[in-house]
This record gives C-alpha cells, structure tokens and sequence, in this order.
C-alpha cells in the first residue's frame, strides 16, 4: 500500500479482512481524481513489482479490480469495518439507509471500466483476469457489530469485512 498511496494524486490505501469470509480481503483507494490511477508514477511501479509484490499476487484468486467514481457520499473518512455491495449498474442501493449516526461514511461507485487497465508485469502475477465492478456501494462502520447489523437490515447479500491496515500520504515520511 505505501508504494502505491506514495505516488502522485493518491490519499490512502485501506486493507480490509472479511469477517465471515477471513480469506478475503479488500483493499480500498482514495486518490484525489481517477487520474491518478493513469499516472505514469503508478503505472512505474505495476510495471517493476516488488519482491513482496512477486510472493503475494501469485496467491491472489476471484480478483475484482476496478477504478471507480464517486456518484453519491454521505460522511467523510473509515471506520473499523466496511459494508460493500457489488451490483449492476442498473441497481438501486440502500444509500440513504445507510447513511446514519452509526456509519463513519458511505460510498456508491460507478466503475470506470477503462482507467488504470493497461496491460503490466504485476498483471501478468495474477492467476486470472480481474474481473470490474459495475456498481458498487461501500459503506464504512465505527463497529464490526455495526457493520453486521447494517447489513442484515438493508444489505443481505453484502459482505462485511474489518480494517487490519491503513495508511495515508501524510502517513509516508518525505523520502518517497
């Protein structure tokens, strides 16, 4: 993650562990626009991995990888926990449900199929294509107990994951 919040444009990098799935993760990206995700600084670093990099993408299955828009957030920051949702793109959400005291902030995304997808080494590590959300919703919990709760609510067919790692710009000392 810090090679990648250390280049141009981006803000925090997120690694997530699933709760009810502990052999999922998400990592989540916050950059300043979708074009930091077409720099020539990041697409340096897919092209040379590290050697972290070359252990671990080789194990990675059921990748879905994708630059996405904001169309709607409610709050600001992250929580302990996040509720995502994976839809089509003609889907509704429970944005405005979500949307509440208990929640640190909530996300619906619109992938851009087309920004940061060019062809790279740390691609070629991956046992499969990556497959691209269309429509997502992410919605981020002060609580694990929160997130579960939300979600059995307003999204069952979400999955809940809890924050092991997070890291901002400020968070990297000046020589990256």
């Amino acid at each position: 993650m810090q090679e990648r919040v250390g280049c141009p444009g981006w803000l925090r990098g997120s690694r997530f562990k699933g709760v009810e799935t502990p052999g999922r993760y998400l990592l989540l990206y916050d950059a300043e626009t979708t074009s930091a995700f077409e720099s020539e600084a990041y697409y340096a670093r897919l092209r040379s991995p590290t050697p972290m990099s070359r252990m671990i993408f080789p194990k990675f299955r059921d990748t879905w990888r994708t630059v996405c828009k904001v169309e709607q957030r409610w709050g600001d920051g992250i929580g302990a926990a996040t509720l995502t949702v994976r839809m089509k793109a003609s889907n509704t959400a429970p944005f405005e449900k979500l949307a509440a005291p208990e929640t640190a902030r909530v996300d619906l995304l619109a992938g851009q199929s087309g920004i940061g997808q060019a062809h790279t080494a740390e691609k070629d590590l991956r046992p499969a294509p990556d497959r691209r959300i269309e429509r997502a919703l992410v919605a981020f919990f002060w609580s694990v107990p929160a997130a579960l709760a939300a979600r059995d609510r307003h999204a069952p067919e979400g999955e809940v994951f809890a924050l092991r790692h997070s890291v901002t710009k400020g968070d990297l000392d000046d020589t990256q």
